[in-house]
């Protein structure tokens, strides 16, 4: 083979072993191509809001990626995105490994319009507000607005407001001039005494009443004449009130006086209002005026007066003491006192200063009278009082009927005499119904019904039956406790003495509430409001009137040891206060429903032959107590007499109570 054929085939496999070499190379390059785009991550990018998506810009600023058609094709992690638009500022966005392949939001922030808005000409702050809304007080407006149409309103006092309208882009950055118009008004001037000297912003006014034609702003105006004092005033024209009228009137100077008064201690008066003596007082020139100087027992003097401008008087009070008399009687004689100070016994004439004195008659166990007179000079006054007693006194003031505190109805009663228990000869009298002369001296209130549940649950609970019922289960002391809470939630002295919850005995002066006393109870069932005293509540027969109280009648039979044949007062056991019509004393139950606790102890000892026992309370001490009446479980003639007497140291189910307390504290 010659040797330019070996040459030339030597080249043809170095051709082929260089195309084989790049066809390797390109199926590599191919391969490693394939192998990134596997890798690659594709993520959304969606720009907010949609008026800044329509022009965004979206590139990459950081990372190996590349943004194409909305979506961003990374290729590294971590890539920073940034987005533009025109009137919005550029936000930069990281996509997190977690975020990639989701659609990732760039929201961006709309840039606010600049507004600069001054005025030519004007140093002064100006008030300006947007769309009708105050915003500053300035000489210039500068303010970050949003997009949008704003009206701009530039206002001054003395310039006629002037307004614009400006259309605002996002990013816009706007400036502009306003030239504000002077505004203008009227004074008008009008002055009293006519002659007076006006000046008007340093200039004489010559010719009044003036109407003065200027710009707008403040002027000084100043008026002046002799004898008058001066007025310095300033006016104010605006565009707002562009006419301002001023009717100066001036006031003439003023005088002054000094008034001295003897003797010290009276009451000095100008035109009727106190003044104090020797104070320099300023009054108006050419008026009248009344000075009263006047002190009791001295009489008055009276001065008129007119001053003119600029003058000071002096005036003087001089008075002399002037001497009234009295005489003064009471029935019966008493002690007098003038003034707080001690002036002998009735009758009884003294010579006084002629002036208000106050008079106290007193006399042991009366009222004291208190009286007010003013003695007139050279003349004789008369003072005739008539005392009563503490007792008249209270009696008058005392209401027939009233109502507590607890809402019970309290009648007032007159006592009179009575005699106590029963003879031996009366059918179902017992030993313990002693006969006693008693005469009752004290006026009384007593309630018209029993203390119900509902009365004395404030005081303490005793909830069986409900709040109209008698309350029961009540023992003596507890019933003698309540007398004296409801007394001290009255204001009224307790009745009944205790010592750390031991009774220690009784105020029988005191006027708070209490329990009748046995004589009391007696008397009300059996004499009061009667011709004469009575066996039995109704009368002397002991049959029992239909519907006069609740008792073991008929209905009884069984529940009660005795009962009253042939008598039905449609309760069983007890009922509530009430439910029988009241007796001749206006008061409900004396006769049945639950026995009552009365003040005194029980005692079985007879008081001495012919003795008369006046207001008895009973015993300071003793064992039992007395309870009186009958109650519901009554069937027996003794039980139903008010003579019966029962006793008991505690409380039961048959037992209540009802109050009573004295007007006053002593005995007529």
């Amino acid at each position: 083979m010659s040797e330019f054929k070996q040459q030339i085939e030597k080249a043809a496999r170095r051709q082929r072993l260089f195309m084989l070499g790049f066809a390797l190379l390109g199926f590599g390059f191919l391969l490693v191509f394939a192998g990134g785009f596997l890798l690659t991550k594709v993520t959304p990018i969606q720009v907010t809001p949609s008026e800044a998506a329509r022009d965004a810009d979206v590139s990459v600023s950081k990372g190996l990626a590349v943004y194409f058609q909305g979506s961003l094709f990374s290729f590294s992690r971590y890539p920073v995105v940034e987005a533009r638009a025109p009137g919005f500022a550029a936000a930069e966005r990281v996509i997190e490994p977690a975020e990639e392949g989701s659609t990732v939001q760039i929201a961006l922030r709309e840039l606010p319009a600049e507004l600069r808005v001054t005025v030519t000409n004007m140093e002064e702050p100006i008030n300006w507000f947007i769309n009708g809304s105050p915003v500053s007080t300035a000489p210039s407006l500068t303010a970050e607005l949003k997009a949008g149409t704003y009206l701009i309103r530039a206002e001054h006092p003395y310039f006629r407001p002037e307004e614009k309208e400006y259309d605002l882009a996002r990013g816009d950055q706007v400036e502009d001039v306003l030239t504000l118009e002077r505004a203008s008004g009227v004074v008008r001037l009008e002055v009293t005494p006519k002659d007076a000297a006006v000046i008007f912003n340093g200039v004489a006014v010559t010719e009044l009443p003036a109407e003065i034609e200027l710009e707008a702003g403040k002027y000084e105006v100043s008026v002046t004449k002799d004898g008058y004092a001066p007025i310095e005033d300033v006016v104010e024209v605006t565009y707002q009130q562009s006419e301002v009228t001023r009717n100066y009137r001036l006031q003439m100077n003023p005088a002054y006086v000094t008034v001295s008064a003897s003797p010290a201690g009276g009451r000095l008066t100008l035109n009727g209002k106190s003044i104090s003596a020797d104070k320099r007082l300023q009054l108006s020139a050419s008026q009248k005026y009344y000075l009263r100087y006047a002190k009791d027992g001295y009489g008055f003097q009276e001065q008129e007066i007119t001053l003119k401008p600029d003058e000071t008087r002096k005036v003087s009070f001089d008075l002399s003491l002037k001497i009234g008399e009295v005489q003064i009687t009471s029935d019966p004689p008493a002690t007098v006192m003038i003034d707080g100070q001690p002036a002998g016994e009735t009758p009884l004439t003294v010579r006084l200063p002629a002036k208000t004195h106050e008079f106290v008659i007193s006399r042991p166990g009366y009222q004291t009278v208190r009286k007010t007179m003013a003695l007139d000079a050279d003349a004789v006054r008369r003072l005739d009082v008539i005392l009563q007693t503490e007792e008249e006194v209270k009696l008058a003031a005392a209401k027939p009927v009233y109502s507590n505190s607890l809402g019970m109805e309290m009648r007032l009663f007159e006592p009179t005499s009575l005699t106590l228990g029963a003879p031996r000869s009366e059918k179902g009298q017992r030993a313990n119904e002693f006969l006693r002369d008693v005469q009752l001296t004290r006026h009384f209130y007593v309630s018209a019904t029993e203390v119900t549940e509902g009365q004395f649950s404030p005081f303490e609970s005793k909830q069986n039956k409900g709040d109209t019922y008698p309350v029961t289960n009540v023992s003596w002391a507890e019933a003698a406790r309540f007398c004296n809470w409801l007394s001290e939630k009255e204001g009224l002295p307790p009745f009944y003495r205790f010592n750390g919850g031991r009774y220690q005995g009784f105020n029988a002066q005191s006027t708070g509430y209490r329990l009748l006393s046995e004589a009391e109870w007696e008397w009300l069932t059996r004499k009061a409001n009667r011709s004469r005293q009575t066996i039995f509540p109704w009368g002397d027969d002991a049959v029992i009137p239909k519907g006069s109280g609740n008792i073991a009648d008929e209905a009884a039979k069984g529940k009660t040891p005795f009962y009253v044949p042939g008598y039905t007062d449609g309760h069983a056991e007890v009922a509530p206060v009430a439910s029988f019509a009241k007796d001749k004393n206006g008061l409900h139950d004396l006769f049945g429903n639950v026995s009552e606790w009365v003040h005194d102890y029980y005692s079985l000892i007879p008081p001495p032959a012919g003795q008369v026992l006046r207001d008895p309370l009973g015993g300071s001490s003793g064992e039992n107590h007395l309870y009186k009446g009958a109650s519901w479980a009554s069937g027996t003639l003794s039980e139903i007499r008010p003579a019966y007497r029962g006793s008991a140291s505690q409380g039961s189910d048959k037992i209540g109570f009802r109050l009573a307390r004295y007007i006053y504290g002593e005995a007529k």
